[in-house]
């Protein structure tokens, strides 16, 4: 019996930990960009709506490119007009809650086609994603995002866009977010919940944080959050407490490896791994 507990806890972290590591792949490419995109949360929430809306077989892509051109709006208004990308990502998770729920507003409680996958398998994929992102970083596009977010003035002197740049980041990362929220509502849950599809975006972005931004660390430390989500849903039914206080254990798990993690940037050489610019809008006018 404990043996197939732990097969089935198992089979539930890789299937929670693909979404998660879908979307921390994008926050990585949008952070070693320089940009700090809280409002990948919204994109996360408004792709799921879609993606459920739609229904089977197009919901996937139209989530996709709904979820996209969303998080490509937020980095025009990031970079082109240089406003500030705390205030401005609070405000599209709250629009992109807003336009999801209205969207998704005749779903709730319905249970829709869901596609032909266990989610498991999504993981693997996930995974493949991060091998490609690797190689990515490797290339002259890869190595653009990068300068963009560690050194856009020499960039920019190099006679390259870095608002064209960052705008190539931004779709590439809400292509992934998006793709993730579309696998929670098509595949996880096969079904439409406010409460349900909250959260996913928020753990995407530390986990790109502890990661140190590195496509490879980023399939171990998935884990981490998605197994105790797995966890939680298992020990509800034997713990009386309230679910919501288990509902909030990821998130505390969360907290508690990035505060690790800056403890460990802070005592070694691994600053060099953050991105100078991130969360700095690049103002060419401004250029010294």
């Amino acid at each position: 019996m404990a043996l197939e507990q732990a097969l089935a806890i198992t089979i539930e972290t890789l299937k929670s930990a693909a979404p998660i590591l879908l979307a921390t792949l994008g926050a990585i490419i949008g952070q070693r960009a320089g940009v700090l995109n809280l409002g990948l949360e919204g994109a996360v929430y408004l792709s799921a709506a879609v993606a459920v809306a739609v229904g089977m077989p197009w919901g996937f892509l139209a989530a996709v490119a709904a979820g996209a051109a969303f998080n490509l709006v937020y980095y025009v208004l990031a970079n082109e007009m240089a406003l500030n990308q705390i205030l401005l990502g609070f405000a599209f998770t709250m629009v992109g809650y807003g336009l999801g729920s209205q969207i998704a507003y005749g779903m709730v409680g319905r249970v829709v086609e869901r596609a032909v996958v266990h989610g498991y398998e999504t993981f693997a994929a996930a995974a493949a994603l991060a091998l490609a992102l690797r190689w990515l970083f490797g290339t002259r596009l890869g190595a653009a995002i990068k300068a963009s977010g560690d050194d856009p003035v020499s960039l920019d002197l190099m006679g390259v866009d870095v608002y064209r740049v960052r705008r190539a980041a931004g779709a590439m990362e809400g292509a992934l977010a998006s793709a993730a929220g579309a696998y929670l509502s098509l595949i996880y849950y096969g079904t439409w919940s406010e409460p349900l599809m909250m959260g996913w975006g928020l753990i995407a972005i530390i986990m790109a944080m502890v990661s140190l931004w590195s496509p490879l660390l980023a399939v171990g430390t998935s884990l981490v959050p998605s197994l105790f989500i797995s966890l939680a849903y298992a020990l509800q039914g034997y713990l009386g407490v309230s679910p919501h206080l288990l509902s909030a254990v990821p998130y505390a798990v969360c907290i508690a490896v990035l505060t690790a993690a800056q403890l460990a940037v802070m005592k070694s050489r691994l600053k060099a791994f953050v991105p100078r610019w991130l969360a700095r809008p690049y103002v060419r006018e401004e250029r010294a």
